[in-house]
């Protein structure tokens, strides 16, 4: 009787928690209600909010904020799975590359602007699945923060202008998919950032707020199909830079285009992931910027235009001190003109990766300047540039150069250094290169003889 009645007890425990369960499941159901905000209830008579953060609160997951055309001096925590749109269209028919951007209009664009002084943030995601659509953000530290304890963002078709520091701070645990596209970021400090958890202890340099228990993570994300304009940063980042100390894992950039920046994209610190089709032009200091602990990276397709440099591997030391270079990276079928340098690979920045397939051509310097070692380096089109086609640097070795067509370059270097289609300006050893030419298709090279049509 005993077993039969804690039988019947645990039957019972059973069906109260499915009752339970069913229950909280009915209550955590969708509303699928739409709230208007309108500030001064100009444009929307009937609205019924005057502030964003005001229906954020009142809503329930799922509901959607529709927020019509106002300025809004306010800083909204979106902290449960909400769509929160203007209208994308006022945003689409703006052209983010245009010097000033006069037409905005509280008449046409829902703009947060928070008010006062001091660190701000315009809108901070958190919670899972939450969506920014259709809105002008700007004057603030922070235009959008998306912390990485939650996923499944979406943020598109916005204009994040002029906030102080970054446009957007882009985080996610990875998961569910998050995405940034369709987006004009233009004139902040930085575009869009993969920083620290709490941005207001920010800091131009590698100081104790940028260790690991303040690092911002990255994953399972897609940043694609933005413009960005003129986010005039320092030295070290520009439109799109996930860069901080934090570590990064499935983050793709792709086909975004982007115009006078000081550095296009830059990414460190990243596991399975890409940069691919973007369109890149007139970077005051480079286009692409790769820095350490990278492992299977993909850069691909990619075109680049002027600027110093177009796709330029940075150390382990550079912005955060990380403990390795780059490794298994492909660089292919990427265009590189009109820059000082076409491929740039500094010492000990990339090693086991492969650099095929590439057009670096009529650059003021080298298309290819290889100064780390270990390297497969073949197939590419590096003509008409002024000193080189492709170098390797002293202590570049152990790198494979193979089936690369250089013609036309060396055009004005010096006597003190010259130039050819092909050079290796390591020391030979015992007659050899340290380097590895073979299947070479050029007229010059230093040392002469040993690199054109060898093999």
């Amino acid at each position: 009787m005993l077993q039969l009645r804690l039988v019947a007890e645990t039957v019972a425990a059973a069906v109260v928690a499915a009752s339970l369960a069913v229950a909280t499941a009915a209550a955590a159901e969708p509303t699928n209600t739409t709230w208007v905000v309108d500030r001064d209830r100009t444009q929307c008579a009937n609205a019924d909010f005057s502030s964003i953060q005001a229906a954020v609160d009142t809503a329930q997951p799922g509901d959607l904020i529709k927020v019509c055309p106002d300025r809004y001096s306010e800083s909204v925590v979106i902290d449960k799975p909400l769509r929160v749109k203007g209208d994308p269209g006022a945003i689409d028919t703006l052209d983010c590359f245009r010097p000033t951007l006069s037409e905005l209009s509280t008449e046409r664009q829902a703009i947060v602007d928070p008010a006062g002084d001091g660190f701000s943030t315009g809108l901070e995601l958190a919670a899972n699945g939450v969506v920014v659509e259709g809105l002008v953000v700007e004057g603030a530290s922070v235009g959008i923060d998306a912390g990485d304890a939650h996923s499944g963002y979406r943020m598109k078709h916005n204009l994040i202008q002029r906030n102080a520091l970054f446009g957007i701070d882009f985080g996610s645990d990875g998961m569910h998919r998050s995405r940034v596209d369709h987006n004009c970021l233009r004139e902040n400090n930085y575009g869009l950032v993969s920083e620290l958890d709490d941005d207001s202890l920010w800091r131009n340099g590698d100081g104790p707020e940028r260790d690991r228990w303040n690092a911002r993570d990255l994953t399972n994300a897609r940043i694609d199909h933005n413009h960005t304009f003129r986010n005039q940063s320092g030295c070290c980042g520009g439109g799109l830079a996930a860069s901080g100390p934090g570590q990064r894992d499935q983050v793709i950039f792709d086909h975004n285009t982007q115009r006078e920046e000081p550095i296009g994209i830059l990414l460190q610190n990243a596991t399975r992931s890409a940069i691919l089709a973007n369109h890149i032009a007139v970077s005051r200091f480079f286009a692409i910027l790769i820095g350490g602990a990278n492992d299977t990276l993909e850069i691909r397709a990619n075109t680049m235009r002027g600027g110093n440099t177009g796709l330029r591997f940075e150390p382990p030391q550079f912005i955060d001190i990380l403990p390795t270079p780059t490794r298994n990276a492909l660089v292919s079928h990427n265009d590189v003109r009109g820059a000082v340098a076409g491929i740039y690979a500094r010492p000990a920045s990339l090693t086991e990766s492969e650099i095929s397939h590439n057009t670096t051509s009529d650059n003021g310097g080298n298309g290819i300047n290889m100064f780390s070692s270990g390297n497969l380096i073949r197939q590419n089109e590096a003509d008409n540039n002024v000193v080189a086609g492709i170098t390797a640097f002293p202590g570049a070795t152990g790198n494979r150069f193979e089936h690369n067509s250089m013609h036309g370059n060396g055009s004005s270097a010096g006597a003190s250094f010259p130039g050819a289609d092909a050079r290796d300006l390591n020391p030979l050893v015992n007659g050899t290169l340290q380097n590895v030419w073979i299947g070479n298709d050029c007229d010059t090279d230093i040392p002469a003889g040993m690199i054109c049509g060898v093999g």
